[in-house]
C-alpha cells in the first residue's frame, strides 16, 4: 500500500494545554501526511497543501538532530512503519497523524492506525474533522483526538458554518467511539464574540474546547481573555484552556 507522505519525526507535542484529551508536553512520533482539501489563511504547512507538489518525504534518523533521510513520493507503507519505530525512544506517549489532513489518505490511515496498536502504542488523530464519513472509519482506533472548529478569519472554505457542523459531528464519533477527544480554536483580532459563543454552544457537554492565538500571536491580551470568559461561560468553568505552539519556543519541529 502506498501513501503521499511529508515527514517522521519526533518532538513534544507543543498544543493542546492542559484540557482532558490533550497530550501537551508529551513525546509523540509525528507522522505529517501530504494533501489537504482546505486552504486556511494561517496554515503553517502550506508547502503540503498539494499533495501532487510533494515528491519526497523525509525522515528524522534521530530525534533531535535535525538529520533526516529522503525518500520519493508515494511512500510505501512498510518504509514509514519502519521509520515510526526507530524514532520510539520508549518513552513516547503516542504516534500524532497530522498533516495536511490524514483522513484524506483514509485505508493508509487505518492500515497504519491498525498496525500502531497491534505494536502497543496509542493512536493521536490531529484533523480538521471537516470529513465525518471519513473520521467515521478510524474512529474505532483512536485513542486521543485533536478536532479543529475552524474560525470564520480561517477563510478555509466558502461555507464556514457548514464545516464547523461537519466539525463537530467528527468530535461526536470519536467521543462516542471511546477517544478522549478536544477542539481546538485558533483565533485572531478579528474572531467575532458572537462566533465563540456559537461554537461554545455546540461543544457544551460534549467536548473540552482549547482557544489557540494565532502565531504569532497579535491578539490584545483583553480580547483573549474576553473569547476565554464567553466561552466558559457557555461550557462552564473547567472545560476550555488555552493552547500555544509552545514547540516553535523551544526551537523544534
Amino acid at each position: 500500500m502506498k501513501l503521499v507522505m511529508a515527514e517522521v519525526f519526533n518532538s513534544w507535542q507543543g498544543e493542546g494545554g492542559s484540557v482532558p484529551g490533550s497530550a501537551f508536553g508529551r513525546r509523540q512520533i509525528f507522522v505529517r501526511f501530504a494533501g489537504c482539501d482546505l486552504n486556511c489563511a494561517w496554515c503553517d504547512s502550506k508547502e503540503y497543501i498539494d499533495a501532487s507538489r510533494v515528491s519526497r518525504w523525509r525522515y528524522e534518523v534521530e530525534p533531535f538532530t535535525g538529520k533526516f533521510e529522503y525518500r520519493p513520493n508515494p511512500a510505501e507503507l512498510d518504509d514509514v512503519v519502519d521509520a515510526i519505530l526507530r524514532l520510539d525512544t520508549g518513552d513516547v506517549h503516542s504516534v500524532s497523524y497530522t498533516g495536511g489532513e490524514p483522513t484524506l489518505q483514509i485505508r493508509a490511515l487505518k492500515v497504519l492506525m491498525e498496525k500502531m496498536k497491534s505494536l502497543g502504542l496509542d493512536n493521536f488523530l490531529e484533523t480538521h474533522g471537516g470529513l465525518p464519513e471519513l473520521i467515521r472509519e478510524v474512529a474505532h482506533l483512536t485513542d486521543y483526538a485533536s478536532v479543529d472548529i475552524k474560525d470564520e478569519t480561517a477563510k478555509a472554505t466558502g461555507d464556514w458554518r457548514a464545516l464547523v457542523l461537519r466539525e463537530v459531528e467528527s468530535i461526536r464519533i470519536l467521543k462516542e467511539a471511546g477517544a478522549r477527544v478536544y477542539a481546538k480554536l485558533v483565533v485572531t483580532s478579528e474572531t467575532k464574540i458572537e462566533n465563540v459563543r456559537w461554537y461554545a454552544e455546540l461543544l457544551k457537554g460534549l467536548a473540552p474546547l482549547v482557544i489557540q492565538p494565532r502565531e504569532p500571536i497579535e491578539i490584545r491580551q483583553e480580547k483573549l481573555v474576553e473569547l476565554y470568559r464567553e466561552a466558559s461561560l457557555v461550557m462552564g468553568r473547567k472545560n476550555v484552556g488555552l493552547s500555544f505552539q509552545v514547540h516553535k519556543y523551544l526551537n523544534v519541529l
